[in-house]
């Protein structure tokens, strides 16, 4: 089983937040649960280091290696 780092696993996270949120957004319902959903993909991708500009548009992209990510694209 490969061997994921910590930044592997916030990617995998930030990914997962947001699926869930375009679901949220498409179903138009829970919004106290898309809110949190979307604060929740903000201090992520701020943790990782994305910009106010790509959090905004939710326009996340990273160097890869395989399976494991090197490093966010930080524009």
């Amino acid at each position: 089983m490969p061997r994921y780092s910590p930044l592997d696993k916030q990617w995998q996270d930030l990914m997962a937040l947001c699926a869930k949120e375009a679901e949220f957004l498409a179903d138009d319902k829970h919004p106290k649960l898309l809110k949190f959903v979307s604060e929740q993909i903000d201090q992520l991708a701020a943790e990782i280091g994305f910009g106010a500009a790509q959090i905004k548009t939710r326009e996340f992209r990273a160097v890869r290696d395989g399976d494991h990510i090197i490093r966010p694209i930080i524009e």
